[in-house]
């Protein structure tokens, strides 16, 4: 029995280093017939890794391997190192807003004299085992997690309540009615951001807009509804919501796709003659669906992008786009860890029109 749990257990390690193991790895039912072995070796060798923080074992997809938790490490130069470690939990999902916000999360971390350990997040994460791993982080001095289109349970609320220095939650969907005293929320302004979609057009003589939100549901995306609904009435603009709901982890440029084909008769309708989307991705698919269909852009719908994306400025026509400054938002967060700002319950960020060629005057 020794030999050939000593056997499955070195097999698990080696695949537990292998990129496709971070979504799933053999079944006790597959290492069984693979080690032509009983159950017995087969969950002692999972059960002891498990312990040994190498995988996980998940409801209804077996076994999956913590390498996606494991850390890199970018250090400061040996001469500004020495202010101890920060932990970053950031979303693994391909997106430029994503990219920015690492990049300067490392870049500052490391101006900072602080050693960044760096953790990815996946669709099927256990966010609660990589904060365990983060805990055991000596000379820890702070915490960022990119919580994203993901709703943070309890538990995790918790777990950074209990680390004994600043946390920040960053760029999230949701807010929260209660955080621990040493979390701070930093997150866009989608309520200011949604009346400046609606104002953007308004100045430009525009009347029927519509709304296109093909993105997961949050506490973000309905504020940022609110916002444009309330800058309509003020501005006495029809806002027609065309949405369609889509998971976390989803393409919401699929989505968008999808909401703007299936809404072409009521955009022909209604005769709008603009359209926000939520998500650069998202502006983009639809853009080609309405040039697929005939309906000219700009000339006979604008287009507004909420969230701004290099590729936009090389459509033809260029789209106009909101910009959030998540740069800033970064670096306030590495402040808070250093205590260059105080802790703040929520900050948010507003947004700025990027005016490209997307909305002509009517």
């Amino acid at each position: 029995m020794s030999q050939k749990y000593d056997e499955i257990k070195a097999f698990l390690k080696a695949e537990a280093l292998k990129p496709e193991s971070r979504v799933r790895m053999p079944t006790i039912a597959e290492l069984m017939q693979r080690f032509r072995a009983s159950q017995s070796p087969v969950s002692r060798a999972v059960h002891d890794l498990e312990k040994e923080g190498v995988l996980y074992c998940r409801r209804g997809t077996g076994i999956v391997s913590r390498s996606g938790a494991a850390p890199f490490t970018v250090r400061p130069p040996a001469e500004e190192a020495g202010r101890g470690n920060v932990a970053f939990l950031c979303v693994d999902y391909f997106a430029s807003t994503i990219w920015q916000m690492e990049h300067t999360l490392n870049a500052y971390a490391r101006q900072l004299g602080f050693t960044a350990r760096n953790y990815r997040l996946q669709r099927d994460s256990d966010r609660s085992g990589l904060l365990r791993d983060v805990a055991r982080t000596e000379n820890l001095r702070g915490v960022v997690l990119m919580s994203s289109a993901d709703h943070l349970e309890d538990g995790v609320l918790e777990q950074l309540g209990a680390f004994p220095c600043p946390a920040v939650i960053l760029d999230s969907y949701f807010t929260y009615d209660e955080l621990p005293d040493n979390v701070s929320l930093l997150l866009p302004d989608a309520r200011a951001n949604g009346q400046s979609c609606i104002r953007c057009f308004r100045d430009k003589g525009h009347r029927r807009i519509g709304f296109i939100r093909a993105v997961p549901d949050g506490t973000i995306p309905q504020q940022m509804i609110a916002g444009a609904q309330e800058a309509a009435a003020e501005s006495g603009i029809e806002l027609t919501l065309l949405s369609g709901a889509i998971k976390s982890w989803e393409s919401s440029r699929e989505a968008s796709r999808k909401v703007t084909l299936d809404s072409l008769g009521e955009i022909r309708e209604r005769e709008l003659t603009g359209l926000i989307y939520i998500g650069s991705a998202g502006a983009f698919a639809g853009r080609r669906v309405l040039w697929e269909h005939g309906i000219r852009v700009p000339e006979e719908v604008g287009i507004l992008a909420h969230g701004d994306d290099p590729i936009l400025q090389d459509c033809t026509p260029a789209l106009s786009s909101t910009r959030t400054d998540f740069t800033a938002m970064s670096r306030d967060a590495l402040d808070i860890l250093a205590g260059n700002l105080p802790r703040q319950r929520e900050r948010r960020y507003p947004a700025v029109i990027v005016d490209r060629e997307s909305i002509p005057h009517k």
